[in-house]
């Protein structure tokens, strides 16, 4: 196997989300070391990090990319810690870079940085609550509907928002979520295990929600 050390003009973005002030140069230093298992120069990268909101157990979600010439890899880790993170998705990397050197693996194309070995199978579908609501009539609606969760338009505020209904029939509302790619969303609901996640979608700007299906597909609802 030829492994080809890292361009001298590759850099490594980090962005911490305000999580840590000094973490961003051992981040960097750790996804550089890569560049031995990488069957081609490394142009450059990414490592984002994020905290999904109160429902989710694990704290810490990183998003990571690499790019070669003609191909980007992508990988979503969860940790407790900014380092547990980073290792999860550094060892995801390592994993792609290999199975790409010795030909096990296709990479992505730019286009279409999927992660996920098997494409999910994804249903998307418009959201059935009312499309302008308060939180009055978005907790009738979705008892109305029988749901567990809604996306609905709040009627102060002008924004997409969910309403849920946790295991003890109590009422909560989410406002705040991170800006993903729909494959992104999908990759960190299979990490997380969590039943659905709030996001804004990358391309249309607006509030989605990625969800698990009974049928074990993954369902998008929009606005």
């Amino acid at each position: 196997m030829r492994v080809e050390p890292l361009a001298q003009s590759s850099t490594i973005d980090v962005e911490l989300g305000g999580l840590a002030a000094d973490g961003a140069y051992r981040v960097r230093a750790r996804i550089l070391s890569l560049a031995r298992y990488a069957p081609r120069p490394i142009i450059g990268g990414t490592v984002r990090f994020s905290t999904p909101s109160d429902r989710v157990r694990t704290p810490v979600v990183a998003h990571a990319t690499l790019a070669m010439r003609g191909a980007r890899l992508v990988a979503v880790g969860t940790g407790a810690t900014i380092g547990e993170a980073t290792d999860r998705v550094r060892t995801t990397l390592r994993r792609q870079l290999l199975d790409l050197a010795h030909g096990r693996r296709k990479h992505s194309r730019v286009d279409d940085p999927s992660t996920v070995d098997e494409t999910p199978v994804v249903v998307r579908h418009v959201t059935r609550m009312p499309a302008c609501a308060s939180p009055e009539q978005a907790v009738l609606a979705l008892d109305q509907l029988g749901q567990e969760f809604g996306l609905h338009v709040d009627a102060t505020t002008g924004r997409e928002a969910i309403v849920w209904r946790n295991p003890d029939g109590e009422y909560g509302f989410v406002t705040e979520r991170p800006t993903l790619t729909e494959t992104a969303a999908i990759q960190r609901l299979v990490l997380t295990g969590e039943p659905w996640l709030f996001y804004t979608d990358r391309r249309t700007g607006r509030g989605h929600v990625a969800h698990r299906r009974g049928d074990h597909r993954f369902g998008v609802i929009t606005p």
